[in-house]
C-alpha cells in the first residue's frame, strides 16, 4: 500500500491543503509545467536541426539554392522563412558548396531542399504553443472561481483542451522534423547516395 511504502522510506504522507487536490486530479498546472519544459527543449531542438541540416547539406555536396529568400517570400510562413534564412546564412561561404557550384545537379533530394518547410512548420507550431502556454501560465484555472466582488462561479477553466491541442500540434511537427532528419542521415550513410 502507499502507506506501507512511505513508512519503509521514512516519508510522511502529503497533507493537501484546500484546492491542492484539484491540481492533482483535474488541473492544468502539471500539464502546463511539463509542457513548458517540452517547449524549451523544442526550441533548442529546432535551432540544432538547422545547424545539423547545414552540416549535412555540406557533407552531401548539396546546393543552397533552395534556401534563396525569394523562394520563401513566395510562401511566407514565418517559421519557413526563418529556417531558410538560417540555413542560407549557415551555408554562406562554404568552400565545399563553392567547390561544386556548377556541377549541373538541378536539385537535391526532398530531405535537403524541403528542410525549411519542415523545420519551419516546427517553428510555427512552437510559436503557437508558446502563445497558448503564455496565456495558460498566467491564467486562473481554479474551480469554483472566487472573485473579489464576492461572486463564486463554477466554470471550466481547469480543462486542459487549450494546451493539449497545441502540445499535440507541436508533437506532430517535431515528428516530421525527426523524420526528415532521419532521411538526411540515411542519405549520408548510403554509399549509393553519398561519397
Amino acid at each position: 500500500s502507499g502507506g506501507a511504502a512511505l513508512a519503509r522510506t521514512g516519508l510522511a504522507p502529503l497533507r493537501l491543503e484546500a484546492k491542492e487536490g484539484l491540481t492533482l486530479i483535474n488541473g492544468t498546472q502539471t500539464s502546463a509545467a511539463v509542457g513548458a519544459l517540452a517547449v524549451a527543449d523544442a526550441g533548442r531542438l529546432l535551432d540544432a536541426a538547422d545547424v545539423i541540416c547545414a552540416l549535412t547539406l555540406d557533407a552531401l555536396a548539396g546546393t543552397d539554392a533552395a534556401f534563396d529568400p525569394a523562394v520563401h517570400a513566395a510562401r511566407p510562413h514565418p517559421g519557413q522563412v526563418a529556417s531558410a534564412a538560417r540555413l542560407h546564412r549557415l551555408l554562406a561561404g562554404s568552400a565545399i558548396r563553392d567547390s561544386h557550384r556548377d556541377c549541373g545537379r538541378v536539385q537535391d533530394a526532398y530531405s535537403l531542399r524541403c528542410s525549411p518547410q519542415v523545420h519551419g512548420a516546427g517553428r510555427d507550431a512552437l510559436a503557437q504553443a508558446e502563445r497558448v502556454l503564455g496565456i495558460e501560465l498566467n491564467a486562473a484555472t481554479d474551480n469554483p472561481m472566487v472573485f473579489a466582488d464576492g461572486r463564486v462561479i463554477s466554470g471550466g477553466n481547469f480543462h486542459g483542451a487549450p494546451i493539449a491541442a497545441v502540445f499535440d500540434y507541436l508533437a506532430v511537427a517535431l515528428t516530421d522534423l525527426a523524420s526528415i532528419s532521419e532521411r538526411r542521415l540515411a542519405r549520408m550513410v548510403d554509399t549509393a547516395l553519398s561519397d
